[in-house]
């Protein structure tokens, strides 16, 4: 009996691994690292343009950092500067598909030290920055659409194997489903924080009359409740998939 689990568990081993190493094509996954790179050079703009590098990382003397990492401290001067100078650099050949390696791993250090600069300027989309960027040092991003295929820089060109896109897809599928799952508290299902959140919306054109109503901030937050419990079913399933993306995105 023993034999025979011991044997069809290898089988299932086997065919797993022979799963995840079939070679898929790789566009999604180039997509993936063309908009990561383009959002976060778009983020760097807006820190850069709203006065919030010197607000946030100059201007303060004082900083809460992580439990262990209060030797990480912001660039004296106007090295906070240079350093979203260098973020957006490398941003730009994540985008571009130069040096991938290199330049997800530089960007990775990059922007997890300035997530660990001050703990009480924690977003949790940063936070998902800093992991996205760490898987993004081993999935095979640059496989296709890349500068890096180019110049002959890698071997295998337009193809990626299965587990780099699961790998991500299950990244997004635990922000979408744990999101959903912290909705449920008391204090979401009666409706905060959602309407402070839409209280200082009120002068927005169409939409802003009916944010100070109920109704809406129920329709708010238990709608965002159910798309983030369901976005990940949704998006799996091949024929609701378009329906899925649709509602996240208006959502959003």
């Amino acid at each position: 009996m023993t034999f025979i689990i011991r044997k069809t568990f290898s089988e299932l081993l086997r065919r797993t691994d022979q799963s995840a190493q079939a070679q898929v094509d790789g566009s999604s996954l180039a997509l993936f690292r063309i908009m990561f790179g383009a959002i976060l050079l778009g983020e760097v703009f807006y820190y850069w343009t709203t006065g919030i590098i010197d607000r946030q990382y100059i201007e303060p003397t004082f900083h809460f950092t992580y439990l262990g990492f209060n030797w990480v401290q912001a660039w004296p001067g106007i090295g906070m500067y240079f350093h979203f100078i260098v973020l957006a650099g490398l941003a730009c050949l994540i985008m571009l598909g130069i040096l991938y390696r290199l330049s997800s791993c530089l960007f990775c250090i990059a922007f997890t030290y300035l997530f660990l600069v001050d703990e009480a300027f924690y977003l949790n989309h940063f936070y998902f920055v800093v992991l996205i960027s760490v898987l993004l040092i081993v999935v095979p991003a640059n496989n296709a659409f890349s500068l890096d295929v180019l110049h002959k820089k890698i071997r295998r060109h337009g193809t990626v194997p299965l587990w780099s896109i699961w790998l991500l897809r299950f990244q997004v599928g635990v922000v979408y489903f744990y999101g959903g799952f912290a909705k449920i508290n008391e204090d979401w299902l009666a409706g905060e924080p959602m309407r402070t959140w839409i209280s200082s919306g009120i002068q927005v054109p169409v939409l802003g009359q009916w944010f100070g109503h109920d109704w809406m901030i129920y329709f708010f937050s238990y709608s965002g409740l159910l798309i983030d419990l369901f976005a990940v079913p949704l998006l799996l399933c091949p024929r609701f998939r378009i329906f899925g993306l649709t509602i996240i995105i208006l959502f959003h």
